[in-house]
């Protein structure tokens, strides 16, 4: 349960092609999700993306709570952020990631630092203190090529143009673990959460991993739920990401949209 791959979650990238004028458009999101962990509500999950014309940010904070946050003592904590800038096309290409958490050491309570940096043809990363570990097996400067991080990812489904399905995401999550999201249409659906009320859409989501995970990882199905919404952003309602301890799901409590709370 290390970090999400959500969750969002949340994510180059051809797919996430949006529409000349998300160059220079100024819009946000922000969500507070609850972390469900082997049909356990284990903790929270806040997110926040803001654009500014060309460029943009996302940050994000997990907190094991409950039974988990005690039996954990803070060590599955982080927080994460990203910076990047919006192509012409309108995809969101991430410059420079990091997180920082993890188990703690009287000599760096609040966890080790990791910093992963998007080149064109291929991603840094460092971490403090070092060495970074790269996953086993790490992943290929040609796997590493064009890809994105879990809170760009995320962010890129949230400004998509069109249907939010009809993308593959190709993710390298936390500087280490490499793989695919293949996102296909699972219907339109009508939403009734605490979140959000109103139409909204489900993403039947395959992922395949790549490289990084430490240990075999098996292919598998996901689900992705998403409200359609008048500022024609969507709103990730719920998010099933892969973690080091299994897949992890998360599950909207309040999303806002340009400042405004959908519910």
């Amino acid at each position: 349960m290390r970090t999400f791959a959500a969750a969002a979650l949340a994510l180059g990238l051809a797919a996430l092609a949006g529409s000349a004028s998300a160059q220079s458009a100024d819009r946000s999101f922000d969500a507070v999700y609850t972390v469900v962990a082997r049909g356990i509500e284990a903790g929270d999950f806040t997110y926040s993306f803001r654009q500014t014309g060309g460029a943009y940010t996302a940050t994000a904070n997990r907190e094991m709570t409950g039974v988990a946050g005690a039996l954990l003592r803070r060590s599955q904590d982080y927080t994460y952020s990203v910076r990047g800038v919006v192509s012409e096309s309108g995809a969101l290409r991430p410059s420079l990631y990091q997180h920082q958490g993890g188990r703690r050491r009287d000599d760096r309570p609040n966890g080790r630092l990791i910093r992963a940096s998007f080149t064109p043809d291929d991603v840094i990363t460092t971490a403090v203190p070092g060495p970074a570990n790269m996953g086993d097996p790490p992943a290929t400067r040609e796997q590493r090529r064009n890809t994105i991080d879990q809170l760009t990812a995320i962010a890129s489904m949230v400004v998509a143009t069109g249907d939010p399905c009809e993308r593959t995401l190709q993710i390298y999550m936390d500087g280490r673990a490499r793989f695919d999201f293949v996102l296909t249409p699972n219907g339109r659906v009508n939403i009734d959460s605490r979140a959000v009320r109103g139409p909204g859409v489900r993403c039947r989501v395959q992922f395949r991993p790549i490289a990084g995970f430490g240990e075999p990882q098996e292919p598998a199905t996901l689900s992705f739920l998403f409200a359609e919404t008048s500022s024609g952003m969507w709103a990730p309602v719920t998010i099933e990401m892969p973690t080091d301890n299994g897949v992890v799901r998360l599950e909207a409590r309040r999303l806002s949209i340009n400042g405004t709370r959908l519910r």
